[in-house]
């Protein structure tokens, strides 16, 4: 077994530190995705090596050239024995970029699928943390590969039961050695000189029987072939969170969650909401086996819930663990009303009196029962005096996680309601907010809400909070009038502390990505100052809020470039719809199309253009899939090159071989997957395109703009 199950990530762990027991100076090497999941999963990983004391070293990476790069010239040094990918490596054989020392350990988390078959069932050396999906699904698959890769090439030549055996005992003396080794040529050399050496007179039963058995050998491997071939072909989708499984490992290693490592692990996991890697069932599984974890790390802190009554609900409903194996018994939408205290959920248990709903930590008592209130309106005469006001018994400064419904309205804590709606691609697809009959309809909505013009447009942190209650408990009793019925949904939220805003998990996520791309906004800010690039600045922001909020700012002016971009793009008619799918590309003289260079970037644009045309379209086309090409900046590349996204709906019923199969299921993507990266391999090539298809999202792909009007025709008709 090269895998590690969910049960035993500990192993792969421990492994690690042994061999950095050994080793005076940084003898791990981290391999780390720029995304959000990556970033979350490294805080909680470089914790755990601080607490062993190992030393180690980050390695930012966006594609696959760059870890090959920096093979050459780190993993060579003999003082690193471990390499660890962080949401990557998965999908490639870790042996084509990664030279194999026979004293380096690989430890591979990441949630990009299908895994490569030869990291989970080859090398002893790869350790790959399973989800749960390889030991539950592919067990019929983990035969077939071993069969064709370890299996008796002859087709059933030899018949004994002798033989057999001792072929069994080769194919596993085989696996721990690495492919095109000296020792397995050598193994592969003996056993074909011990077939030649068999080979014997057979009397004519004996000669049918073994051709018999030989036709049954290779119908059996064509089978297998088949099944491995289907489970590449099914194409890309993501499996569980890696800020979860770090945490799971740090559990697992007897390290109780901190509020910071749970944080880390619900932001990481949230990231595959916000930009739509798993689906709505997925999520909801992420929220249940989260919500344990957050009340244990915040025994105070009740969950508080909105009711449809508009009271403020508190519950203490206890959930499965973090690394518990419940299966998802209700849909998503049945959590959603278990949080907004629907009709039909438990009773919940007595919730104490006097508590602010949107700050369950701060306990309303009379104003002339509260000292600390009567000193600080008696004024205070020194510091000290000053002092006994935050230090009041009855006053509690909230740091701590709770459970949320949120509104699907991007960063509504940190703008106006006005802003937070216009936009959202959630609303501005639903309404048509570029439009006046769309600002209309905005505005009507917002006054349904109850609320005026001049409160909208206030930031939301100082409004009301009765006004707050009313929006949240409005919200949900009109949105089915103006197609947003599911406009709330569960999710968590952080507090930092006085004078600092709470911060959702979504929210934290379109900063983290933000400050990823910080080149592209960070000048038109001249206030903020970040002095670390863009990786480390987010990395940064995980733990200090200054830079966090630097990140909130830089993700609202992102938020208004892919809505500006995404309405001019649509008034100009610029997406065109085909047969099979939508394409748009980017002119190079867009005023943003630098902003644009890069995948999460262009994935939002592509995201607010397929919601909005899948609004506005026929039904025949509403569900199709949505090319997106945006141009590189010139700096990065000596070409001219377009980067090149393609995005499946959720909901895109796709008919894949072998739809049946264990292997075809997953717990967090459902049956959606995203078969564009397989697509572009085959046209590029068909056509001879100039194409770098590198990336850890295998459905990314660069290629030089000359040959984009072949590729797109191609493309057209291979689909």
């Amino acid at each position: 077994m090269v895998y590690v199950s969910s049960t035993h990530y500990e192993d792969a762990y421990q492994r690690i530190a042994d061999t950095a027991a050994t080793t005076a100076g940084a003898s791990v090497l981290l391999f780390v995705s720029m995304d959000a999941d990556a970033l979350c999963a490294l805080r909680i990983l470089t914790s755990l090596f601080k607490r062993d004391s190992i030393a180690h070293k980050i390695v930012p990476v966006s594609n696959y050239a760059e870890i090959t790069s920096m093979n050459q010239t780190l993993a060579q040094n003999q003082q690193i024995k471990s390499i660890v990918f962080l949401n990557c490596g998965a999908q490639t054989d870790v042996q084509d970029f990664v030279t194999l020392r026979d004293d380096l350990v690989v430890m591979v988390i990441d949630s990009h699928r299908p895994f490569n078959l030869y990291n989970v069932f080859w090398h002893e050396q790869v350790q790959c943390l399973d989800d749960g999906d390889v030991e539950k699904n592919m067990g019929e698959l983990r035969e077939a590969f071993e069969d064709i890769e370890f299996g008796d090439s002859s087709s059933g030549e030899d018949s004994d039961e002798s033989e057999d055996e001792g072929s069994d005992q080769d194919n596993e003396s085989r696996i721990g050695h690495k492919r095109g080794s000296s020792e397995m040529l050598g193994d592969l050399a003996k056993n074909d000189r011990q077939r030649r050496k068999r080979k014997t007179d057979l009397d004519p039963e004996s000669f049918m029987r073994m051709q018999q058995q030989k036709a049954e050998r290779r119908d059996a491997r064509a089978a297998h072939q088949q099944m491995i071939q289907a489970y590449y072909a099914q194409g890309s989708y993501y499996g569980q969170s890696c800020a979860i499984s770090t945490l799971m490992l740090a559990e697992q290693l007897g390290h109780p969650p901190s509020l910071d490592t749970v944080w880390w692990a619900v932001v990481g996991a949230t990231s595959q909401h916000v930009l739509q890697h798993i689906d709505s069932d997925g999520y909801a599984e992420v929220v249940r086996r989260m919500r344990d974890l957050v009340r244990r790390v915040c025994p105070t802190a009740s969950t508080t819930r909105l009711n449809i009554d508009g009271n403020a609900r508190s519950s203490n409903t206890s959930e499965s663990a973090l690394g518990s194996s419940a299966t998802v018994t209700s849909s998503s939408q049945a959590l959603l009303d278990s949080q907004l205290g629907l009709p039909g959920q438990p009773d919940d248990p007595p919730q104490r009196e006097n508590i602010d709903p949107f700050n369950p930590y701060l306990e309303m008592i009379p104003e002339d029962e509260d000292e600390g209130y009567l000193r600080a309106r008696a004024g205070a005469a020194s510091n000290g005096e000053a002092g006994l006001l935050t230090s009041s018994k009855n006053i509690e400064q909230s740091v701590a996680i709770s459970e949320s419904t949120e509104l699907k309205f991007l960063l509504l804590r940190h703008w106006s309601l006005t802003n937070a709606m216009q936009y959202s691609p959630y609303v501005a697809t639903r309404l048509g907010t570029w439009s006046s009959k769309g600002r209309s309809r905005l505005d009507l909505l917002v006054a349904k809400l109850g609320l005026s013009r001049a409160e909208a447009q206030a930031p939301f942190l100082h409004l009301d909070p009765e006004l707050k209650l009313q929006l949240y408990r409005k919200m949900h009793a009109i949105g089915a009038d103006y197609n947003m019925a599911d406009s709330l949904y569960a999710g968590f939220v952080r507090d930092y502390g006085w004078r600092k805003s709470r911060v959702s998990a979504s929210d934290m996520v379109l900063a983290i990505l933000a400050l990823l791309q910080k080149d592209a906004w960070a000048g038109e800010y001249e206030s903020i100052h970040i002095s670390a690039s863009g990786f480390f600045a987010a990395y940064d922001s995980l733990s200090q809020f200054d830079i966090l909020r630097a990140g909130l700012h830089g993700a609202q002016h992102l938020q208004r470039l892919v809505v500006g971009q995404g309405i001019s793009m649509l008034e100009r008619q610029a997406v065109k719809t085909l047969r099979v799918f939508r394409l748009a590309i980017l002119g190079e003289l867009e005023s943003s199309s630098h902003v644009f260079g890069s995948p999460f970037a262009l994935r939002q644009l592509a995201l607010f253009l397929m919601q909005t045309l899948r609004e506005r379209s026929k039904s025949a086309h509403a569900r199709l899939p949505f090319i997106i090409a945006g141009p590189i900046a010139q700096e990065t590349s000596e070409v001219d090159k377009l980067m090149v996204l393609g995005i499946t709906p959720m909901d895109y019923p796709l008919v894949r071989p072998h739809m049946d199969a264990p292997f075809n299921r997953s717990t967090y993507a459902g049956e959606s997957r995203n078969h564009f990266g397989i697509v572009f391999e085959q046209v590029a090539s068909e056509v001879g395109a100039e194409a770098k298809q590198g990336f850890f999202d295998s459905s990314v792909m660069e290629i030089r703009r000359s040959d984009m009007s072949a590729f797109v025709d191609k493309l057209r008709r291979h689909l």
